[in-house]
């Protein structure tokens, strides 16, 4: 019979005393506590019973109890008596009564701007809108030369002269005059500035020995500019190679004539490169106004010869051509002058739209602009296809 082995239980302490003191060290550590914050306390301000962090409010200064005068501000003698320089302009041209925004910071819109007190009103959206213009060639519009392609009447009867002139379209009661801008492609940045800075109803003329003139062109068309490209003719100097020339043969100065306007495509026109010299020379003028005609062009002639026999001689040979009433620039340059000169010529007869010439001057084209921003509301700019349609 198994043995039971009979394990005597140790002798543990008492629960109730080791409860005790447990409770005597906590109330002894509680003690020391609350002391150690009393001594604290008598060391450092009592804090506030909202523990939120803020930041502090800025000063605001007094100024009831402010006794230094302020400063002058009207005491500079640029400045307009009555007038606070630190007072918040209106926009010139603003409406003078309108209401105050009540949300901070939103942008009002000003009214129009005024160039010389007067309002630019909508031309500032002619100038930055345009419709392109086709773009050149258009088939069945030229020919081959030895040189390349030159105009040439479709076999339908179309010409270069309607197709690649812009479309327009006037409007009842409203006068209209013809810009041309010429001398274009040398200087690129001015041939930029006037292509993207004028509006599309400005004629632009390019000197055919202009690098990359094809380039130029369909740049200008896609701006919705019609082009004009300048067949260098004789004056009373020199002159350089391909020149159209008083004693030139007829034969000489057509293959010129070909070579020039065998340099790009999509102008409608030509216009006179000085010729002072063969604008009054029938007999070598002749044939190469037959030759433009019979390629489908116009002529847009400058005018610097008063009653020169380009134009009759034009007219009896069927050549569409137009004289302009002078250029815009060949005093001065800068902007005010030609501003004044389109002026001048705005006030012409408008039975057959007058013509004013201007060169590739950064005068010229901030002049045509200045015109823009200030012009009589009924007159507006035409193309100057129009205007030789007209004639």
């Amino acid at each position: 019979m198994a043995q039971h082995i009979r394990r005597n239980p140790r002798n543990l302490p008492s629960v109730r005393k080791h409860g005790l003191s447990a409770v005597l060290l906590l109330a002894i550590l509680s003690l020391a506590t609350l002391s150690w914050l009393n001594i604290s306390a008598k060391n450092k301000p009592v804090s506030h019973a909202n523990t939120e962090i803020t930041l502090p409010e800025p000063l605001v200064a007094d100024v009831s109890q402010e006794k230094l005068p302020l400063p002058d501000l009207l005491k500079p003698d640029n400045i307009p008596p009555k007038s606070n320089p630190t007072d918040q302009n209106s926009m010139v041209g603003e409406p003078q009564n309108k209401p105050k925004s009540t949300v901070p910071n939103q942008i009002i819109k000003s009214g129009p701007l005024l160039i010389d007190g007067r309002a630019i009103n909508n031309n500032q959206q002619t100038i930055t809108k345009y419709t392109p213009l086709i773009r050149a060639p258009i088939a069945g519009f030229n020919r081959k030369t030895d040189f390349g392609n030159i105009p040439h009447p479709h076999k339908d009867g179309r010409t270069v002269l309607t197709s690649y002139a812009k479309p327009f379209t006037p409007v009842k009661d409203t006068k209209y005059i013809s810009l041309v801008v010429g001398g274009l492609g040398l200087n690129p940045a001015i041939t930029r500035m006037a292509i993207d800075n004028l509006p599309g109803s400005v004629t632009l003329s390019f000197a055919v020995n202009t690098p990359g003139l094809q380039s130029w062109i369909n740049k200008a068309r896609a701006h919705g500019h019609e082009v004009l490209i300048e067949l260098p003719m004789q004056g009373t100097g020199t002159h350089e190679a391909r020149t159209l020339t008083v004693q030139g043969q007829s034969n000489v100065n057509i293959r010129n004539l070909e070579y020039l306007l065998s340099r790009a495509q999509g102008y409608f026109a030509v216009t006179n490169y000085d010729g002072s010299a063969l604008v009054n020379n029938e007999e070598t003028l002749l044939p190469i106004l037959k030759t433009l005609k019979n390629a489908g062009l116009g002529f847009v002639y400058d005018g610097a010869v008063k009653n020169a026999r380009i134009a009759p001689l034009a007219k009896r040979e069927g050549l569409p051509l137009i004289t302009a009433y002078g250029y815009l620039d060949e005093v001065q340059q800068d902007s005010h002058f030609v501003r004044n000169s389109i002026q001048t010529i705005a006030t012409k007869s408008y039975e057959n739209v007058p013509i004013g010439m201007g060169f590739a001057y950064m005068g010229t084209i901030d002049g045509i602009k200045s015109w823009l921003a200030s012009k009589p509301k009924d007159t507006e700019i035409a193309p100057v296809s129009y205007a030789l349609k007209k004639r």
